[in-house]
């Protein structure tokens, strides 16, 4: 029985070990400000802005003010990742030529990538959630904002297979405002039919999750492709 409590000691912290090596290598690869605008600020705008919105009783107010700030939202997703990342998952870029000094160059990398990647969904689901209150009490569907937070996370999650491997800012503004439109026209058709389609819910979840794995497997592939310079 000792010998079993001890190996369950050491497995879970081994696991807590490698978890925090994870976040160690994610706050390595993003500087502050990045992390502060990303996760804090611009969610929290978000949420001020709702909170107001929904202080008015007109509901063609809250949609055209909605829309905008959803906009605005998906806009920083997709394109704030360019001031961090830019475009270091592509061959010879500027940014990768450091991870090539080291050994565990590419490790840290994946390391970072995975922990932004699985973020996306979590501090989408948080702001949208909380910023979505107000309505939910006013008769909103709990599960058109699931449907809604699904939708956002994949279009976030999925557009880094295009702007990680782009140089040029003025392009990636342009292209996002073509990337973020299937998210704004989703969030709208889910709140009209979203209620009415139970099954929905879960076939989105099933699509993120893939679009998680199948992001993380191509920059991997691209980045350990990087490496070999023929």
């Amino acid at each position: 029985m000792e010998n079993m409590s001890g190996s369950m000691n050491e497995k879970n912290v081994s696991q807590k070990y490698v978890a925090l090596t994870y976040v160690r290598d994610y706050r390595v690869m993003t500087n502050l400000k990045y992390r502060l605008i990303t996760n804090i600020l611009i969610p929290l705008l978000a949420i001020f802005t709702s909170m107001l919105i929904a202080c008015s009783k007109t509901v063609w107010a809250w949609i055209g003010v909605i829309v905008i700030v959803y906009d605005f939202y998906m806009m920083c997703e997709v394109v704030q990742d360019y001031f961090c990342f830019g475009c270091m998952c592509k061959k010879n870029a500027f940014g990768m030529h450091f991870l090539k000094t080291g050994f565990n160059g590419v490790r840290y990398f994946e390391n970072a990538v995975l922990v932004d990647i699985l973020i996306r969904p979590l501090r989408i689901g948080i702001t949208i959630l909380i910023a979505s209150m107000p309505f939910i009490k006013f008769g909103v569907n709990i599960w058109s904002i699931f449907d809604i937070i699904m939708i956002s996370s994949i279009v976030s999650v999925g557009s880094l297979n295009i702007f990680r491997y782009m140089d040029l800012g003025m392009y990636i503004y342009l292209l996002a405002l073509i990337v973020i439109f299937p998210a704004i026209a989703g969030s709208i058709a889910v709140l009209i039919y979203g209620a009415k389609i139970w099954f929905i819910a879960p076939v989105l979840a099933v699509v993120l999750v893939g679009v998680i794995a199948a992001t993380y497997y191509h920059m991997m592939v691209r980045i350990r492709r990087s490496y070999v310079d023929v």
